[in-house]
């Protein structure tokens, strides 16, 4: 289906009814911008997989008449994908200095040695592409440098709000997001497309000052060695920290790849001091535990990030005791519960103190807006339209009942693939893609429904029984058939239930004439129905079944 002509095109492509994976297209007159790209996580029932891309299949077709990606930020779900579909990517990359800095640190720890063209968003004008107008808005985000895009056509103007919220943080001298949104007010702007994230909570989000304090409190009461996670992107709480160690005369030690990558981006542009001393992991030994901090990457349990290697005790030069501290500055994002939960207990086995947002809300703000502030937003703006992105289905659906409080004309809940088309300031769903959520396999990109992935959950649940087949060219048995087990059981049943199938197999193959045992196919299709009977018969499970048939000469 295409747009006709003059009128204003939006599709979701990822970000919609989901956390993460934000990624939106815009067309004019077969004229196209994507806003963000970025990946999502796993939850625990997709096994094998590490990370979420959205569906770029489409992309790749309009990717002649894409004129530009525009970033709003450089969290994972926002930017994370490019280096996956790098190779597709023709169009320039807008992004702010903090931004595309820490997209090429990404990219040169990847190895990726393509060339891509960066441009920064331009401070007091606007991008002309064809004919679309980009105006960038600074908002306050848990990121430095966050905008809000302001997307105008002949017809429209829309504000892709991006992450947001009011409270920007002292310390990088953000102004206050609400004073941006006043100066917009005499726009007429049609439509908001807007961050659900927070949209369940009641009030207004706390600034990074609560932050500080918090943390302040902790650290200065603290007798031991601290130690500090957080979102590594999140410089402001990284400042923070770093004044805080300053004022108790601590020395800052920092492990992991992602937070050195943006300290790293950030003494880049400016947004901490160059002079600052940071200490290796090699160093600490020189002073004592309660002159220490370590700021590790690793808030989401990832399984090979430091601090669950310290949590583990595989970095051997941290050991930790009960006047030991471990701070969770930082959110639990949906679908890594159970892996924080997981380093948190290795944590609490070694009698460490544990600070997270369940027992000490003080020490971690959002950096997304709550009702009140969504609510001043469309007030204050007074939209035609409102579209909630950024969000599961019940964010945005409060997200829509904020709207509707306000009076907003149309309120239009999306889902990933969506068509919508602007007739003047009119949007509706007009035809829709089916988009098919990918991963990043090993060296190639693939969509979740492979069935690899089902094959490995079955795996992991059930186990994996084998059985290998020797016969001769006339189909005759040349030995006993063996079958093995992995993650089944190793009980003496077991052992007596593989070989009670091992000779019912041999019964069933004596029985068969030459011709039916020539046809590896259908042999294999029935003894495998034979083993998973017997299994399922003695241990109430379904494993997968491998059966090799080998014929001698």
């Amino acid at each position: 289906m295409k747009f006709k002509k003059d009128n204003l095109g939006f599709i979701p492509v990822g970000g919609s009814e989901q956390i993460g994976m934000n990624a939106n297209l815009y067309q004019f007159n077969d004229q196209w911008i994507l806003v963000d790209l970025g990946i999502a996580f796993p939850d625990e029932t997709q096994i094998g997989v590490d990370i979420l891309l959205p569906d770029f299949d489409f992309i790749k077709k309009i990717k002649n008449k894409l004129l530009g990606i525009f970033l709003t930020h450089a969290h994972e779900d926002h930017y994370g994908a490019i280096q996956y579909f790098i190779d597709e990517i023709n169009c320039p990359i807008w992004g702010s200095e903090f931004t595309l800095a820490m997209l090429k640190k990404k990219l040169l720890d990847n190895g990726s040695k393509k060339k891509l063209t960066l441009k920064h968003y331009p401070r007091k004008s606007s991008i002309r592409l064809n004919e679309f107008e980009i105006d960038t808005i600074q908002n306050s985000h848990s990121v430095p440098q966050s905008v809000s895009l302001l997307i105008k056509t002949k017809k429209n103007i829309i504000l892709h709000t991006g992450d947001w919220k009011f409270k920007g943080a002292k310390n990088l001298k953000e102004k206050p997001f609400i004073n941006e949104l006043k100066a917009l007010k005499d726009l007429k702007i049609s439509t908001i497309v807007s961050d659900s994230t927070n949209s369940l909570i009641d009030g207004y989000t706390p600034s990074e000052n609560d932050a500080y304090n918090g943390l302040k409190k902790i650290i200065s009461k603290s007798k031991g060695l601290i130690i500090i996670t957080c979102f590594s992107s999140n410089i402001s709480r990284i400042k923070s920290i770093l004044e805080i160690a300053k004022i108790n005369e601590k020395k800052v030690c920092i492990l992991g790849r992602a937070i050195k990558r943006s300290i790293e981006a950030a003494i880049d542009v400016g947004l901490i001091e160059k002079n600052y001393t940071f200490y290796g992991i090699n160093e600490i030994e020189k002073f004592p535990k309660k002159n220490l901090l370590v700021i590790c990457s690793g808030s989401q349990g990832e399984p090979n990030s430091s601090l669950t290697r310290i949590a583990s005790g595989k970095i051997e030069k941290i050991k930790l005791n009960d006047q030991d501290s471990i701070i969770f500055s930082s959110k639990k994002i949906p679908g890594n519960e159970r892996k924080i939960s997981k380093v948190e207990h290795m944590f609490l086995e070694k009698n460490v103190n544990i600070f997270n947002e369940d027992n000490d809300q003080s020490i971690h703000v959002s950096g997304h807006p709550c009702k009140d502030e969504i609510l001043d937003m469309y007030t204050m703006l007074k939209p035609k339209t409102v579209i909630p992105v950024h969000g599961n289905f019940e964010q945005l659906k409060a997200n829509a009942k904020i709207a509707k409080s306000c009076k907003v004309k149309k309120i239009l809940i999306p889902k990933n693939g969506d068509m919508f088309q602007f007739i003047d300031d009119n949007p509706t769903c007009v035809d829709r893609i089916e988009m098919d959520t990918k991963v990043f396999d090993g060296e190639k990109v693939v969509s979740l429904k492979d069935e690899k992935f089902s094959i490995r959950k079955q795996a992991l649940w059930n186990g994996v029984l084998m059985a290998s087949i020797v016969l001769d060219n006339r189909g005759n048995l040349i030995s006993v058939p063996i079958l093995t087990e992995l993650g089944i059981s190793k009980t003496e049943k077991m052992k007596n239930a593989l070989l009670e199938i091992s000779l019912k197999i041999e019964d069933y193959i004596e029985g068969l004439n030459e011709t039916e045992t020539l046809d590896d196919d259908n042999l294999k299709e029935t003894l495998k129905k034979i083993i998973l009977k017997e299994i399922r018969i003695l241990f109430s499970i379904r494993p997968l079944v491998n059966i090799h048939i080998n014929r001698v000469q």
